[in-house]
């Protein structure tokens, strides 16, 4: 939904990304994506018109489109035509392409980045999965230098904004084509640390997931009445930790989130940010927009139990190593004041929002297993098994098959948690093992700080 900018000096490439998917096997097919911590997101790698032009692009699940910069575009003609290190698109280098301009093509982020053109037609390949005349954007005038895929629902499209009309997208056309039975794909990222994770289409692997999986509705819209993004119902978020449990509360629950792969961190109501960052011992650094802790705390007990649709329906524990980011410019930012002076600061995977949309991002999505059913609309969620090695692809046995091996869940729209007026904050102590209880008053930080901080990141981590 708001993909993260950055900047790395050569192109990203997986080596046999390339897998086997044709018409003659629908069983689903497994796309390797790089976890780019200097851009804060998920990238895959796909081939666009003929001869093919490789690029790799940001999934997103919070948005629909696939879009690339152009490489006449200013921005990747910078630096020697290097600003787009990931890939351009070069339309004069394509004998398939075919070019829309009664078609304009406009996407714009809640961070003020966009990207404009028109919709094309060409070639795309994906995996061994090849589409030909799929449609796309072309950003000709883009303040982003890299591609996305979208993998949302049709109905949030770009182009309805300007031809009213939508189109077959990805999801849609590989289920069109053949390559997969259903319009669904499952995504598992792995840790914070792990190098790749893989989107699945068309089916789920049931060696990445432990536990049950269960299946919530999707929510719709509340303007439109209709299905525009994987919104789904939380029903309670706990903080535990060895010296004991709290419920956090807020007047918005059951809270409405959407399952957003393009966004690096999560981001809840400002009280039940506020109450995340006193369990943990964060402080709020306003000109950075973060909230900072020791890296060492990614090494202390507790989680956050994050539970959907009801008492019964998924739940999710998400651990404080998958919790404290660091930052990635390489320079070592620490706290020069107040109980934290000398130590490593990092970030925190909670961020605060004003008002809805909230988004559960990459810092939630790592630890969980989530498959996205878009026939049927409807989420299947369990806790993600790290790391593992083994593979075990159930494929969705038609189109308006539910989600394999998985239970329904009743959603519980106008039921959440009994609120306490305000958490006791009883887990605070053991989720800052070391550390007396949290003050109410910040930490100071150095002008130096900021500076490092701000660096680091200029484009990874966008509100």
């Amino acid at each position: 939904m708001r993909p993260p900018r950055g900047a790395l000096s050569v192109l990203v490439l997986f080596t046999g990304s390339h897998g086997q998917a044709d018409k003659r096997n629908d069983a689903g097919f497994k796309i390797p994506i790089q976890n780019d911590k200097e851009r804060g997101g998920y990238f895959m790698n796909v081939t666009i018109g003929t001869p093919g032009q490789e690029l790799a692009l940001q999934l997103d699940t919070g948005s629909s489109d696939v879009w690339v910069p152009s490489s006449n575009a200013k921005l990747c003609m910078e630096q020697g035509g290097r600003a787009c290190s990931l890939g351009s698109f070069n339309v004069e280098e394509s004998d398939t392409f075919d070019n829309d301009t009664n078609s304009p093509f406009a996407i714009a982020y809640q961070d003020q980045s966009s990207s404009r053109g028109t919709y094309f037609k060409d070639q795309f390949l994906i995996g061994m999965a090849s589409l030909p005349q799929f449609t796309m954007g072309l950003g000709a005038r883009t303040t982003i230098p890299y591609g996305l895929a979208g993998v949302g629902y049709a109905s949030d499209e770009a182009a309805l904004a300007t031809t009213r009309k939508a189109y077959t997208n990805l999801p849609l056309a590989l289920q069109q084509a053949g390559f997969i039975k259903a319009a669904a794909f499952s995504l598992w990222l792995n840790d914070l640390d792990a190098s790749t994770g893989n989107i699945l289409f068309g089916a789920i692997d049931t060696e990445e997931f432990v536990g049950d999986l269960k299946r919530i509705p999707i929510l719709t819209d509340s303007g439109t009445d209709k299905f525009t993004s994987f919104l789904v119902s939380m029903y309670s978020l706990e903080a535990r930790s060895p010296s004991g449990s709290d419920f956090l509360s807020s007047v918005e629950m059951p809270l409405p989130v959407i399952l957003d792969s393009g966004t690096t961190f999560s981001y809840l109501p400002q009280s039940m940010a506020d109450q995340v960052w006193e369990e943990v011992g964060a402080r709020w650094e306003p000109q950075a927009g973060l909230a900072l802790l020791p890296c060492s705390y990614a090494n202390h007990p507790g989680h956050f139990s994050f539970n959907f649709a009801g008492p019964d329906g998924p739940r999710v524990n998400v651990t404080m190593n998958e919790l404290v980011v660091p930052f990635t410019s390489g320079d070592v930012v620490e706290f020069e004041s107040g109980p934290y002076q000398g130590q490593s600061a990092c970030a925190v995977g909670i961020l605060n929002q004003t008002g809805p949309p909230y988004l559960l991002g990459d810092t939630f999505l790592r630890s969980a297993y989530v498959v996205y059913d878009l026939t049927n609309n409807e989420i299947g969620i369990a806790p993600t098994n790290f790391n593992t090695s083994k593979s075990n692809v159930v494929p969705f046995a038609s189109n308006g098959a539910s989600i394999p091996s998985a239970t329904a869940v009743p959603n519980e729209p106008n039921r959440s948690h009994p609120q306490p007026a305000r958490s006791a904050m009883k887990a605070a102590r053991g989720f800052q093992t070391g550390q007396s209880t949290a003050s109410q008053s910040p930490v100071p930080t150095s002008t130096l700080i900021i500076a490092l901080m701000m660096a680091a990141l200029l484009g990874r981590f966008r509100a």
